[in-house]
């Protein structure tokens, strides 16, 4: 018995099809992961102030940690984007009953508040005497792509990963595999 010859060409749909589950896959990994919330972390001022508290606390690297506590002491002096009153005999309760509703996403607490975030830091400010929120959006630094490209009359299916600013693109047609591109972001804002 002899095994069938596969040829070029669909060895390049093999290839392709494999390709296009792999991205299925990450895909769905990456959709139920971003479904995961990290649960709200209560800090006192002065971990906040700390970027090591805030890595080791908030679990992120540490630039990101610098990133946050920079921007918690711009936000700091600004006036708040939500206020609202919780009642409590203590501060330290009162952020800890803040916690829980953002935690039970409770309809007691306003929207902002209970937003969805990457992560949430929720302080004890004792010398202004309230409880403020910090709702943290992380950059994501991997991105997988696709789409459609269009060159001299030919379209071709295009897959695609960026890590930071360098991406790289897979371009395909009905008979496989047909090039690659491979760019890098100049400038972002």
């Amino acid at each position: 018995m002899t095994t069938p010859k596969v040829s070029n060409g669909g060895k390049w749909a093999a290839i392709g099809a494999i390709l296009l589950f792999g991205i299925i896959l990450s895909a769905g990994f990456i959709y139920f992961y971003d479904k995961k919330e990290e649960a709200p972390k209560v800090l006192t001022t002065e971990q906040v102030k700390d970027p090591d508290a805030v890595a080791k606390e908030v679990r992120v690297s540490q630039p990101a940690a610098q990133t946050i506590v920079r921007e918690i002491e711009r936000a700091s002096g600004e006036a708040p984007a939500i206020t609202y009153y919780v009642q409590s005999p203590t501060l330290d309760r009162a952020a800890e009953t803040v916690q829980r509703q953002i935690e039970t996403k409770s309809p007691e607490a306003p929207a902002g508040v209970t937003a969805k975030s990457d992560r949430t830091i929720v302080t004890a400010d004792k010398q202004l005497n309230k409880v403020d929120v910090y709702k943290i959006n992380l950059r994501k630094a991997h991105k997988l792509k696709s789409g459609i490209t269009y060159v001299d009359d030919r379209a071709y299916l295009s897959a695609g990963y960026q890590a930071g600013r360098w991406e790289g693109l897979a371009h395909f047609d009905g008979s496989g595999f047909q090039g690659a591109t491979v760019m890098y972001t100049l400038k972002e804002w």
